[in-house]
């Protein structure tokens, strides 16, 4: 899959990530209950069956599927989370596993959404194997690529997204890795055929004779009618620095991010809980194991004092109900330098709240 295409059957949309995610929830239950059941969504609502659809993601996967299938009328009984492993990838065992328990209990899978770079840890979940089993299960493949897909823009990392190409549908977010200010996303399908799921035609915007002219409307492939013209952010910034100048920044950030969980790694006073796939690192203060402290509550001064000092806006997130502070290293003109400031304030923060306690 290319990421601009002309006169190919590969297609996108300028959309959110949200949104993004939306769209491709919507095109697997609509091109899965034409495909399977002759009927139509878009013309005679859900089907009978509508109840039983399953869309599967990893655990680590962003809010957004759940809240599509919300809106999408599945609700979010209808998605089905998988376990991930050690590095917070989706286990494509369980993944089997898990569809072939909902076929046996009269549940149908339509979907399985493969998360490139999750939010909390960067890693990308094993597209290959992920996308041999969706294929096998006559599923819609979706990818959400929001973080990851600019790694497309490397040679030297772009292996770590193999697979992508055989998605049937990909959300894109530029103004993560492309280094496009908010709001910059897309969406790209396998098959332009498939935006006809949700096309309708309207005489004083987007009459059907402007498709027999070739005359180009977003509104064809779009849940979303006025918008900002936001492509043309990232048409300057590809004419300026470049393919290659883009992958040398997503080189960089992915060097930096690596050097940062090296320094915590051999650090006495941090505890790291992940490697990134490309520049999100979950980490917490946690010196003095021979003394009992409460890591969450710590962390959470650390945080605010950072914030209220102005020494560094450093982020937070829980994961299995602690609190964990998080680097998310997207500018290229961020050091190793900058990060060994940071965490040399975070460990004389995370010290003075130990001996005041």
């Amino acid at each position: 899959m290319k990421l601009v295409t002309e006169k190919t059957q590969t297609e996108f949309s300028r959309v959110a990530v949200s949104q993004s995610n939306l769209m491709g929830m919507l095109l697997a239950r609509d091109h899965y209950s034409i495909k399977h059941f002759n009927h139509n969504i878009k013309k005679n609502g859900l089907p009978e069956n509508a109840h039983r659809f399953r869309i599967f993601v990893s655990e680590a996967a962003h809010f957004s599927i759940q809240k599509s299938a919300s809106i999408l009328g599945l609700g979010e009984q209808s998605v089905v989370k998988i376990k991930t492993d050690r590095s917070f990838k989706m286990n494509s065992i369980l993944l089997e596993d898990a569809i072939q328990k909902e076929i046996e209990n009269g549940n149908i899978p339509i979907a399985v959404v493969a998360t490139a770079g999750t939010t909390d840890f960067g890693n990308i979940d094993p597209l290959t194997n992920i996308s041999a089993i969706a294929k096998k299960y006559n599923m819609w493949f979706h990818v959400d690529a929001a973080y990851g897909c600019a790694l497309l823009l490397t040679e030297k990392y772009r292996h770590l997204i193999k697979g992508i190409e055989d998605a049937d549908s990909v959300t894109v977010d530029y103004h993560k890795s492309f280094f496009q200010p908010v709001s910059s996303s897309g969406f790209l399908v396998k098959d332009r055929n498939y935006f006809a799921l949700i096309t309708h035609y309207a005489d004083y915007l987007n009459p059907k004779d402007h498709d027999e002219n070739e005359i180009p409307n977003q509104v064809n492939k779009s849940i979303q009618t006025t918008r900002r013209f936001d492509a043309l952010k990232l048409w300057f910034t590809l004419r300026i620095i470049g393919k290659k100048g883009l992958g040398n920044y997503i080189e960089r950030i992915i060097y930096t991010a690596r050097e940062a969980a090296n320094l915590l790694e051999n650090d006495s006073h941090f505890e790291l809980l992940n490697r990134s796939d490309i520049s999100a690192l979950v980490f917490r203060y946690s010196a003095n194991p021979f003394k009992t402290f409460d890591l969450s509550r710590i962390n959470t001064y650390i945080k605010s004092q950072l914030y209220k000092n102005g020494n560094a806006l450093v982020a937070g997130t829980k994961v299995n109900g602690q609190f964990y502070l998080k680097f998310t290293i997207l500018n290229p003109l961020t050091t190793v330098e900058d990060i060994k400031s940071i965490l040399i304030t975070i460990k004389k923060l995370g010290n003075e709240y130990i001996e005041v306690n």
